[in-house]
């Protein structure tokens, strides 16, 4: 999810000392911007002052919003296969009948940037279902969060996370559906 990868970036770039030096999510999040649905602008190739857009009340900012999420749609619908980082343990079939691999076990074989540089120790190097089962590994965002941080994320993602959860439904469709 948009607010679980957000988190997730916030602690590889800062807490992990990557490069980053801010400490204090808050301060971080106001100077990325650039993350604010980050999928759908990338998605739907829409340029301009964005994070006005993203929080207009107004109806013409409403309207230019959602042709944004068509867009990204019509993008992400496009490509031959989607998938889903939680369920990755099922796409053995879609990764080898749509590009070719006939081994996927490494589908869920977990991979870290510059392992060696910040090796983690929390006994899940391997897995057998992809993101979904390395919970210790993960920061909640409802529990590392406070509401008031939690809100401004989740509203300034509002996009993603319906770009996300068509994702989602367009891989588990091509899943299960031998028509599509």
């Amino acid at each position: 999810k948009p607010l679980d990868r957000a988190l997730s970036q916030f602690r590889f770039e800062c807490i992990e000392d990557r490069g980053c030096h801010i400490k204090d999510v808050h301060v971080w999040w106001e100077k990325r911007a650039d993350l604010q649905n980050v999928y759908t602008w990338t998605f739907s190739d829409t340029r301009g002052k964005l994070k006005q857009l993203y929080h207009a009340k107004d109806k013409r900012s409403a309207i230019k919003r959602a042709e944004m999420v068509e867009r990204a749609l019509d993008t992400v619908a496009k490509f031959n296969i989607v998938l889903a980082m939680e369920w990755l343990a099922y796409a053995g079939p879609q990764v080898s009948n749509i590009l070719g691999f006939q081994n996927t076990e490494q589908l869920t074989h977990r991979v870290r940037p510059h392992i060696a540089q910040a090796k983690r120790d929390d006994g899940q190097e391997e897995n057998k279902m992809g993101s979904a089962s390395i919970a210790k590994a993960s920061w909640d965002p409802k529990t590392y969060l406070d509401a008031a941080q939690c809100k401004v994320m989740s509203e300034s993602l509002a996009l993603d996370e319906i770009l996300t959860d068509a994702a989602r439904r367009m891989f588990l469709e091509r899943l299960v559906c031998s028509d599509l």
